[in-house]
C-alpha cells in the first residue's frame, strides 16, 4: 500500500468514526439529590452524606462518567465554609460534573427552610412555629448556592405553584419531572426524546429522570435503557448510604454499555450538545378532554327494600380489642407528621404496629315463649300443642 492510499484510509476512518459513534446507542445524564437536612442533628447525617457523595464521585470517575450535582443550601454552606471540601468540589468541576441546585418546599416533610410563601400561608402548611420568625427566601437560597457555583444552569426545584416568585428565579433547566407519559412503565419515566419546554414560551426547559431505587428499579432503569437505540437517558439517586447500593449497580451497568463514557452527559451538556429537539408537550388533562366522550346515564331507580333485607345486609360493627402489650396510643397525624395508618383510625398496640379489629356481628335473639318465631325453645318443649307452629304436633 502506497503512501498515498494508507493516508486516505486513515482519513476515511476519521471521517467515519462520528457516525459510528452517533449510531452506538442512547446518551444518558446521572443526577445526585443532596439534600437539607434542616432538623436538629441533621449535621452529623450531612457528613455521613458527604462522605457517601465522595464515594459516588469517584466511582463514576473511574468510568468517565459525569454528573449532575444538585445541592440544597444548608449542603452549599457546609462546603463552602471548610477549605478542603470546597477545594474537593472545584477538582469535581474541572473533571466535567456540573453543580446544580435542589430545593424542597413548605408542603414536604423534607422542607429545607426556605420560602418566599405569606407567613399565613406558612401558616397553614407547617404550623405557627414555622411562620413566627422571619423564613429566609429565593435571595438567601441562591446566595448560599452562588458560594459554589456563580452561574447555576440545572435545578430541581421542587416548590408549589403557589411559590411563584422561587420557581420565577430557579435555573433555566429542570430534571424534577418524571414522565411525559403517566402511564409509562417505571423505567420508562427516564427515556428522554425531547426538551420539554415551559408552556406559553416560558423559559424553563425540563429533562426527565427516573429514580431507581433498590433492585426492582435498576432492573426496571436497564430494561427501559436497554430498548433505546437513541435519545437521552436520565436517572437521579440521592448521597445517602441506603441508595449507594443502587447507585453502584446502575454505574456498572453503564459500564457494560459505555466503558469509556463516550455518551455520559450531564444535565448541562444534554441540553446544549444538539442530542434533542425541543417542545412542549401535551397536557394530559387536556389531551384526556378532547378524546373522552362523555355520555349521560338515566337516573337509578331508588331500590326499596324490606326491614328483613336491610337487616341482613347489616355491616357488622368493629370495636379494637384492648392492648395486652400496654397502653394503647393513637398514632398522631398532621401537617409535619407521619402517620401510615392515620387516615383509617388505627392504634398503636404497645410496641407492635398492627391494626387489630375483632367483628361483633349484631344479631337478635330469640325470645322465650314467642309463638311464630320459627324456634322451638324450652318453654314450647315444656308445654307440648302450645305452639305447633313452631314445634310441629
Amino acid at each position: 500500500m502506497t503512501g498515498r492510499s494508507l493516508l486516505t484510509a486513515v482519513m476515511a476512518v476519521l471521517m467515519s468514526a462520528p457516525a459510528a459513534a452517533a449510531a452506538e446507542g442512547p446518551h444518558y445524564f446521572v443526577a445526585l439529590e443532596n439534600g437539607g437536612y434542616d432538623f436538629p442533628g441533621g449535621e452529623k447525617q450531612m457528613a455521613e452524606s458527604f462522605k457517601v457523595l465522595e464515594a459516588m464521585v469517584k466511582l463514576a470517575g473511574a468510568q468517565n462518567a459525569r454528573l449532575t450535582l444538585l445541592f440544597s443550601a444548608q449542603y452549599a454552606v457546609y462546603i463552602a465554609t471548610d477549605p478542603s471540601r470546597l477545594a474537593e468540589l472545584q477538582a469535581w468541576k474541572d473533571a466535567g460534573n456540573e453543580v446544580g441546585a435542589y430545593h424542597v418546599g413548605p408542603w414536604a416533610a423534607g422542607w429545607d427552610g426556605y420560602s418566599d410563601l405569606q407567613a399565613r400561608r406558612l401558616a397553614g402548611l407547617r404550623g405557627k412555629a414555622a411562620a413566627a420568625g422571619e423564613v429566609p427566601g429565593h435571595a438567601a437560597y441562591l446566595a448560599a448556592l452562588n458560594r459554589l457555583e456563580p452561574d447555576l444552569k440545572t435545578g430541581c426545584m421542587e416548590a408549589s405553584a403557589g411559590d411563584r416568585k422561587f420557581l420565577a428565579a430557579a435555573p433555566p433547566y429542570d430534571v424534577c419531572r418524571h414522565s411525559a407519559d403517566p402511564g409509562a412503565a417505571p423505567g420508562a419515566q427516564g427515556d428522554n426524546s425531547f426538551i420539554g419546554v415551559g408552556a406559553k414560551g416560558g423559559r424553563e426547559k425540563f429533562l426527565f429522570a427516573f429514580h431507581p431505587v433498590e433492585k426492582s428499579g435498576v432492573n426496571d432503569a436497564e430494561r427501559a435503557f436497554s430498548a433505546l437505540s437513541d435519545g437521552v437517558y436520565g436517572a437521579v439517586f440521592r448521597s445517602t448510604p441506603s441508595e449507594f447500593g443502587a447507585f453502584y449497580a446502575w454505574l456498572g451497568f453503564l459500564r457494560k454499555q459505555d466503558p469509556h463514557g463516550g455518551r455520559s452527559r450531564t444535565v448541562n451538556t444534554a441540553m446544549n450538545s444538539g442530542l434533542l429537539a425541543e417542545r412542549q408537550p401535551p397536557s394530559p388533562v387536556q389531551t384526556a378532554e378532547k378524546t373522552e366522550k362523555k355520555v349521560l346515564l338515566p337516573r337509578p331507580k331508588p331500590i326499596i327494600r324490606s326491614a328483613q333485607a336491610r337487616a341482613e345486609t347489616r355491616i357488622p360493627r368493629l370495636r379494637p380489642v384492648p392492648s395486652l402489650f400496654g397502653s394503647v396510643e393513637r398514632i398522631p397525624s398532621g401537617p409535619g407528621r407521619s402517620a401510615p395508618y392515620g387516615q383509617i383510625g388505627s392504634y398503636l398496640l404497645g410496641n407492635v404496629n398492627r391494626v387489630i379489629f375483632v367483628v361483633y356481628p349484631k344479631r337478635r335473639l330469640p325470645r322465650l315463649g314467642r309463638c311464630g318465631d320459627g324456634v322451638c325453645d324450652v318453654f314450647e318443649r315444656s308445654h307440648p300443642g302450645s305452639c305447633p307452629r313452631d314445634c310441629g304436633r
